[in-house]
């Protein structure tokens, strides 16, 4: 596992400009991933940026500007709204940003982690199939290709 910094923005919608958006926005502007996401309480969370900088978890000038020269291509306006929160956290990165599923090789131990950049998306169905794993002592077929068995070497047990 790696960590993987991620900044995010939050900004305030002003009652006169509301609504802003109605829906979350994603997209990739400049080769980066970006998306504006809605909240009903009236913040606008603009995120993230995907850096590998270690443990790293400072708030940058350069990572704030990225998202916020971003976010301007969607949606032009918002560079006008109130700047309410700057944030940086670090997401569990597997050698192939793909989930950890299942029995690691020390007996008893249950992985679920290294979701990357999809860990809030892929939160169901990770409990399902530990749910599963947890009721019957056998992962389901789906999650096989994500087991940390995948990264052992052959010859390797």
């Amino acid at each position: 596992m790696r960590p993987v910094k991620g900044q995010v923005v939050r900004l305030s919608v002003p009652e006169a400009y509301a609504p802003f958006l109605s829906r979350t926005v994603r997209a990739v502007v400049r080769g980066s991933h970006v998306y504006l996401v809605p909240r009903e309480s009236g913040e606008l969370v603009v995120g993230a940026t995907s850096e590998e900088l270690g443990w790293d978890t400072t708030v940058t000038a350069g990572g704030v500007y990225e998202l916020l020269r971003d976010a301007h291509e969607l949606v032009p306006g918002i560079t006008e709204l109130p700047l309410t929160e700057t944030r940086a956290g670090l997401r569990p990165g597997s050698p192939d940003n793909a989930p950890l599923l299942g029995p690691s090789a020390l007996p008893g131990l249950l992985l679920a982690t290294g979701h990357y950049r999809n860990g809030v998306l892929l939160t169901p169905v990770t409990g399902d199939v530990m749910g599963a794993l947890l009721a019957t002592g056998e992962l389901p077929e789906e999650a096989h290709a994500f087991t940390p068995a995948r990264f052992t070497p052959v010859g390797v047990s």
